[in-house]
């Protein structure tokens, strides 16, 4: 029994040693890095979508949480996939209330939380209501909500057609004069304009109603689109929209269509193709930034540069004008399956969450690509390190920069300015 007893208190003791050594290691001591992190996806994210296939949501499900149709319901084929994908569906009264298709889909998927109203009433060749039509409607929108508690999101507005209402504004004022605001949960709009400043200064116009806005079709149709102005304004978007806490929703529109995904406006993000496979701006809309400012990254951790939790695109929310940021797209890099960053310029800036296990200097290490040389200015808890990246000649030549950089153990905030030149990025990690 002594000697049982000993062999117990030498055990005991060799653990409490064991702890005690990766307290106070070095992480080479340590038998593996800490498990990776990845962020979650961003609950504002959607498509403006039927469906055709349930390999359609599966793909699309790796970076959307919610969709809708323009219909009451959907069919009973994609509900199992919506629900592995996480995706929420809501209804929607296009120029009229289907009581039976919006209680027969409700039935099903009992955990619908929104009923969406009434589709562009201001333009002709959609729902086309005056805001009196539309009020003398809204008992049946409001009792059928009601019966099965569901929030109302506002009649989708956008500049229109009808006559006397082109401007949004002016029927959702009238509309609100003959229903209470009260009624709803949300202010629903949609934008065709081909660049983000616009976009904002639009969705500001919406804040005064005080309510979540919920921006159910957009992309960029109007003017001028190319592929790559396209795979801009949706880069740009989708950083705006991210980092304004009054947006609640989004919904690109559309991922797929008849056409070809190399016709105008260019902007499926799915292919036309008997497999279902994502375009490139698909890639983009899917694995961009959801800015989620839960995680942090620990040494040894790959972090996606288009994984940042913060951009220079949120320094105008809530301002004037528009403040601008790196651009997005797949990267050049072989095997080409995530993103970079790319046309970053000088004053633009992204954060990255990081927790180091020790204080000590560790190697930043940063993948980069430019043809010209670059200045970078790295911020840790207000610690400034300049960093000059010498040009690789190309923006497809890819090197890797290592740069020693004191840290503490802790929670902290990196910063990435750009003060000279242009670089791309595709990722970086601390070792």
């Amino acid at each position: 029994m002594k000697i049982q007893s000993k062999i117990i208190f030498v055990t005991l003791l060799s653990i409490v040693s064991l702890f005690s050594c990766r307290e106070e290691g070095t992480i080479d001591q340590l038998d593996e890095f800490p498990d990776p992190v990845a962020q979650s996806k961003s609950l504002k994210r959607g498509v403006s979508f039927a469906y055709q296939f349930v390999e359609d949501i599966e793909i699309l499900g790796t970076g959307v949480s919610w969709s809708y149709n323009w219909g009451p319901g959907q069919s009973s084929t994609f509900d199992q996939a919506m629900k592995e994908q996480q995706i929420d569906f809501c209804p929607m009264a296009w120029n009229g209330v289907n009581e039976t298709a919006i209680r027969e889909y409700v039935s099903r998927n009992p955990n619908t939380e929104y009923l969406l109203a009434f589709n562009e009433p201001n333009l002709v060749d959609q729902a086309r209501m005056t805001p009196q039509e539309a009020a003398a409607k809204w008992g049946e929108v409001k009792s059928i909500a009601d019966e099965l508690g569901l929030k109302i999101i506002s009649p989708a507005m956008n500049y229109g057609t009808l006559e006397g209402y082109h401007d949004p504004i002016v029927w959702l004022d009238e509309f609100f004069s003959l229903v209470p605001e009260s009624d709803i949960d949300g202010i629903s709009i949609h934008c065709y304009m081909p660049n983000a400043s616009a976009l904002k200064s639009y969705v500001e116009r919406f804040k005064k109603y005080g309510k979540p806005i919920w921006l159910t079709e957009f992309c960029a149709w109007e003017g001028h689109v190319t592929p790559e102005s396209q795979q801009r304004f949706l880069a740009d978007a989708i950083n705006y929209l991210e980092s304004d806490p009054d947006i609640f929703r989004y919904a690109w529109f559309i991922p797929r269509g008849s056409g070809s995904e190399d016709a105008f406006p260019y902007m499926f993000l799915l292919k036309n193709a008997v497999d279902v496979e994502l375009t490139s701006l698909g890639k983009v809309y899917t694995q961009m930034s959801t800015q989620d400012k839960s995680i942090y990254y620990q040494q040894g951790q790959q972090i996606e540069a288009e994984h940042y939790t913060s951009i220079s695109v949120s320094d105008g929310v809530g301002e004037a004008g528009w403040v601008d940021g790196p651009k997005v797209r797949v990267t050049s890099e072989a095997p080409n399956n995530t993103l970079e960053l790319y046309n970053f310029l000088p004053d633009q800036w992204v954060e990255y969450q990081i927790e180091p296990l020790q204080t000590k200097t560790y190697d930043l290490e940063i993948r980069y690509a430019s043809f010209v040389d670059a200045e970078l200015k790295i911020e840790v808890d207000g610690e400034e390190t300049i960093y000059n990246l010498a040009n690789t000649t190309e923006d497809f030549i890819w090197n890797t920069a290592t740069i020693p950089l004191p840290l503490k153990k802790g929670k902290h905030t990196l910063r990435i300015t750009l003060n000279e030149g242009t670089v791309c990025m595709n990722w970086l990690s601390f070792n």
